[in-house]
Parts: structure tokens; C-alpha cells; sequence
């Protein structure tokens, strides 16, 4: 918005200055660009209240330029940027300052939450992938050591056709969308689950203790509640499509040669065979 308001001023600054070389006047032509600079310079200043009040005098004195009949026919073009271009360029600027400074605080924020939780992510609240694999690393040993008394379960939960999505909300609402999908599924989780974010739309469920014959009932739970997500960020009930994949975990001879990127892999597969809900 501030680019496309920009690019108008200039193509309306341009018109100014030209119409000010038509009618012969050097004076007019200097000024117009002058107040062009003028806008630039008041806005990327750090006092507001400052920049303001000299935007308010700039519009008074345009105000008067065109109200005396004698300045009115010798800088007329002048006036009117005066009037105009001024106070537009610098509340553009300020907007443009403005927007830049909250997304520096908004990266040193997340550079402060990554140093204080390095196993969080800043998007979506849920752990991230390195938590992930030490915590897979952690109970393919359990599953190794006690394989008669000890089970886990993965369940990934993955946006489909990402790029097409991420195009169509944009960086910002995409972001928005993952931390929905993260909320609403941290909410069909049972206690003692946890919840991942791998990256590119993927989200990871390790469920300890869950076996093959009750990990159908993850997927079902989530199932049941898919279009809840797309409801709840505001699209269509039928908008978002998901796969799913899911591999159990509970014999010796299964981890013995396993590692996590065997793990993760095979759960990506599972995941590429089984879509929630697909829309032509």
C-alpha cells in the first residue's frame, strides 16, 4: 500500500513539474521538487510531532500562497505541492518507518524466545523439529530396551498443495493459518502427547504408550474435527486439504537398524497415502 501510494505521488509530483515547465517558471519547478524532499525528510524523522507541525506549516503556507492573488499567479504549482505533496509524503514515510520498526522489535522478540526456548517454535507455539528428534531418539531406545513394555505412536498432520495455499494467503496470514492448525490440535491432544513442527506445513504427534491397535483412534479424532481448522482461521469448511500418515512403534527387531530420519521418513510416506479430504 505505502509502495503503490508512493509511486502516485511521484507520477502526480512529475505532472506538477511539468505543468510548471510549461508555464515557463523555474521558481515553480525548484519548489515542487524541493517539497517532494521536504515530505521524504519529515517523515523519516524520529520526531512525529515535529514532522507534523512542519507539514502543518507547509499546507498553511500553501493555503496562503493561493489565497493572495498576486503569489497565486506567480507560484501556483509550487502551492499546490505545497498543499499536497508535503503532509502525503511524510505520513507515507512515517508509515513506512513505522512498519519497519515493528518488524525489527518483532525479529529481536523472536530471536529472544528462540535463545530463551531454543526447542519451541515462534510461529506456531509447538515444539520444533530439533526437539523432535531427540525426543524420537529417546523412545526408539525405550521401545529398544523394553520393547515388551513400551510402545509410541507418530501421527503427522501435513497442509497439501503448500505452495499453492501460501500464494493465495500470503506470508502473513499462512503464518496465522499454522498457529490455528497448532491450537486446535493441541486441543484433541490426550495428556501425555506432544506436539511437533517440522516446517513446510508439517506437524508431528508423538503419542507415548499409544500401540497399533489404538492408534486408529488419533486419526480418527482428528479426522472427525479437520474442517473445524479451516472454520476456525475463517475459510470455507472444505477449503483446506490435509493427509495424514501414522507408524507405531512397539518391537525390538522394528527400532534395532531405525534412526530418526528412517522414522521420519517412513512416516512422510505414510503420510503421501493417506489424504484427508482432496477437492478438485
Amino acid at each position: 500500500m505505502i509502495f503503490a501510494g508512493m509511486l502516485l505521488i511521484l507520477v502526480y509530483q512529475y505532472a506538477l513539474l511539468y505543468l510548471s515547465v510549461i508555464d515557463g517558471s523555474w521558481v515553480n519547478f525548484l519548489i515542487v521538487s524541493l517539497v517532494f524532499i521536504l515530505g521524504l525528510f519529515l517523515g523519516r524523522t524520529t520526531y512525529i510531532i515535529l514532522g507534523s507541525v512542519l507539514s502543518f506549516v507547509s499546507m498553511s503556507a500553501g493555503v496562503l500562497m493561493l489565497m493572495i492573488p498576486y503569489t497565486r499567479a506567480m507560484y501556483f504549482w509550487a502551492a499546490i505541492a505545497l498543499l499536497t505533496i508535503t503532509p502525503l509524503m511524510t505520513y507515507l514515510m512515517y508509515l513506512l518507518d513505522h512498519q519497519l520498526l515493528k518488524r525489527k522489535a518483532l525479529i529481536q522478540e523472536f530471536k529472544q524466545i528462540q535463545k530463551e526456548k531454543p526447542d519451541v517454535d515462534v510461529i506456531t507455539g509447538a515444539l520444533n523439529k530439533h526437539a523432535l528428534d531427540k525426543d524420537i531418539a529417546q523412545e526408539l531406545k525405550l521401545v529398544y530396551y523394553h520393547d515388551k513394555d513400551y510402545r509410541f505412536t507418530l501421527t503427522m498432520v501435513k497442509i497439501d498443495f503448500l505452495e499453492n495455499v501460501i500464494n493465495f494467503l500470503g506470508n502473513q496470514r499462512f503464518n496465522h493459518l499454522l498457529k490455528a492448525t497448532s491450537d486446535h490440535l493441541n486441543n484433541m491432544l490426550f495428556t501425555v502427547d506432544h506436539l511437533y513442527y517440522i516446517g513446510t506445513g508439517r506437524f508431528v504427534i508423538l503419542s507415548p504408550m499409544l500401540g497399533v491397535d489404538n492408534a486408529p483412534i488419533m486419526k480418527r479424532k482428528i479426522k472427525s474435527h479437520i474442517d473445524d481448522i479451516a472454520e476456525k482461521f475463517g475459510l470455507a469448511r472444505d477449503a483446506l486439504v490435509l493427509r495424514m500418515g501414522q507408524v507405531s512403534y512397539s518391537t525390538q527387531d522394528k527400532v534395532q537398524n531405525s534412526s530418526v530420519e528412517d522414522t521420519l521418513a517412513q512416516l512422510e510416506r505414510s503420510a503421501e497415502t493417506d489424504i484427508v479430504k482432496e477437492y478438485m
